[in-house]
């Protein structure tokens, strides 16, 4: 079982909207309640986060599941010894266990500790190169901890609930919004199978197209080589008598105008 943990919650991916928060600001304020568990999940930016969109998109092709960690915390003191607490799979959900994920046959607060996370094994399957789905996981009491703090409150009295955690799940590649003006002068035109293509035989990650070539210093260079490198091996297979098509398997694969 090869594994990532490649999580495209912790980058904000233009148009894909692979990285989705629901409130804005950072400072939280609640009441205390002693061993109370809650979700604690914040993005790069230090925003708090109840939503999050995770996408097998930019991994290899060879990457088939992975694993997703959900912050937990508990408020009071640690306790010497592990808690139990629940979680339940929230009405609505459209991910299946077992085919889109699975959970922990049992879920444990580590002991000594107020911070733990709870682990989520996400799986890779085709039905997500077309159809997202979500999965909804709501804390729920247990002999050991309580649900007191249902949402946080930041400085401006917005909310944010924190027994429940939504994780959005695709594998959806898309061109995003620079392939027009940039990226298709050196690749011309956009498929799913180019790309991945593009991936394997120079090296370029999967997400230079979208955020990754953006902030690229040496962008000018480092994407010509993409292009070269991919026009050549197209040129040898098609010499060797291996022509490479599109997923239609009758288009000829092609770089841009300027790199055939």
């Amino acid at each position: 079982m090869k594994k990532t943990n490649l999580l495209f919650a912790m980058i904000p991916l233009l148009g894909l909207g692979l990285l989705v928060a629901c409130k804005k600001e950072r400072l939280l304020t609640y009441d205390t309640s002693d061993n109370s568990i809650y979700y604690h999940y914040v993005g790069t930016t230090g925003v708090p986060l109840d939503t999050v969109a995770f996408t097998f998109a930019f991994s290899p092709v060879s990457v088939t599941d992975t694993i997703f960690m959900i912050p937990v915390w508990v408020t009071g003191v640690a306790s010497k010894a592990s808690r139990a607490y629940n979680v339940v799979v929230d009405t609505g959900t459209t991910a299946v266990a077992g085919k889109d994920y699975t959970l922990p046959a049992t879920f444990v607060f580590a002991a000594d500790s107020l911070r733990d996370s709870l682990s989520v094994h996400i799986i890779r399957n085709s039905d997500l190169l077309t159809t997202p789905v979500f999965l909804r996981l709501k804390l729920l009491p247990s002999k050991d901890l309580n649900t007191d703090i249902k949402t946080v409150s930041d400085n401006f009295g917005d909310t944010i609930g924190v027994t429940s955690f939504k994780l959005n799940i695709s594998d959806i590649l898309v061109a995003g919004p620079y392939w027009t003006n940039v990226f298709s002068t050196y690749f011309g035109t956009f498929s799913v199978k180019k790309v991945q293509l593009i991936n394997q035989v120079t090296g370029m990650p999967l997400n230079y197209i979208t955020i990754v070539g953006l902030y690229d210093l040496n962008f000018s260079s480092r994407i010509s080589y993409y292009a070269i490198s991919m026009a050549n091996y197209l040129a040898a297979q098609g010499a060797a008598g291996h022509p490479v098509y599109e997923a239609d398997g009758v288009t000829v694969m092609t770089m841009g105008a300027a790199y055939q």
